[in-house]
């Protein structure tokens, strides 16, 4: 994650059992040392929000949100990449 990612996200994230390194100033500054990471330590990458099963992970949230509040009128979420 970039330096000034929200502490929120890197506790969040360590949480769930992540080890979270922090390096560059953009996502982008840190999408490129995750990527030296991964052929440094033979490292599986799994992109934030731009890979097809990530997205539809995120999809499956919408048919589980319909399928266990069938009255649902409105939903309103926010959105981004992560990042």
């Amino acid at each position: 994650m970039p330096v000034r990612a929200p502490l929120t996200k890197i506790v969040a994230t360590r949480s769930h059992g992540a080890e979270v390194i922090l390096h560059g100033s953009s996502f982008d500054d840190a999408v490129a040392h995750a990527r030296f990471l991964q052929a440094e330590r033979g490292l599986t990458y799994v992109h934030a929000f731009d890979h097809p099963r990530v997205i539809a992970g995120q999809g499956t949230i919408g048919l589980e949100l319909a399928e266990a509040l069938p009255n649902l009128d409105l939903l309103v979420v926010p959105i981004g990449g992560g990042a």
